[in-house]
């Protein structure tokens, strides 16, 4: 019961997510704030949570050369954790993951990767070497964003594809975490999607700045410095 009325106050301490990722212009609570929330977590709580993170924070995940060895700990995380939706959470992102390497790799024109290959973790790997020459690698039928993600990765707009990635992420845990309010798993959706929220205002930022380093280029800083 103590347990239970402490997540309770933790998620209750906090602003919760609008429906669209896109309303974000800044984010809605501080890390600094969320980590002094969290301490409201057990310690066993706190290290699970620490461990999901570890794997699927958001720039780790962009990294990459990486692949073997996120495939490795996400494994032995996996493997600690005995809850079937934190497990279900790590492993869907961890599919999208791979479909997007695979994606990559392949426009690289690299082989297929090795039946043995350490290269990533889930399901959709031997589909994925069994099916290398189909655009969608054959998984169209359960991932409907694969034919998008390919033609916005081959047309090199980055952009585009990494708020498909983002959204995507961002739907997905509103979706799996509907039943979920006041307890440990409603805690690790609302940090992964801050996570998300995070990359995303990042993003707006630096093009903000890229945006305010072309007028300046341009003549107009001064102007703008001044006004």
């Amino acid at each position: 019961m103590k347990q239970k009325t402490a997540y309770t106050m933790l998620m209750a301490s906090l602003p919760p997510h609008p429906m669209s990722l896109w309303d974000f212009k800044h984010k809605p609570v501080t890390r600094l704030r969320l980590e002094r929330q969290l301490k409201l977590l057990t310690e066993q709580d706190s290290q699970q949570l620490a461990a999901i993170e570890s794997i699927l924070h958001w720039a780790k995940m962009q990294n990459a050369n990486s692949d073997a060895e996120i495939a490795v700990e996400a494994e032995r995380v996996i493997k600690s954790i005995h809850n079937p939706l934190l497990q279900e959470a790590i492993i869907w992102r961890l599919e999208l993951r791979i479909i997007v390497t695979a994606i990559r790799r392949r426009k690289l024109n690299c082989p297929p990767p090795e039946k043995y290959e350490h290269w990533g973790y889930g399901q959709v790997l031997p589909l994925i070497r069994n099916n290398w020459q189909l655009d969608d690698f054959g998984l169209s039928h359960r991932f409907p964003w694969v034919a998008k993600a390919q033609a916005l990765f081959v047309t090199d707009q980055s952009k585009e594809l990494e708020k498909l990635l983002l959204n995507l992420s961002w739907q997905h845990y509103a979706n799996i975490g509907q039943a979920h309010y006041f307890d440990f798993e409603a805690v690790v959706i609302y940090v992964l999607r801050w996570d998300i929220v995070n990359r995303w205002t990042q993003c707006d930022e630096q093009a903000a700045m890229l945006q305010f380093e072309a007028l300046v280029n341009s003549g107009l800083g001064d102007f703008l410095q001044t006004a």
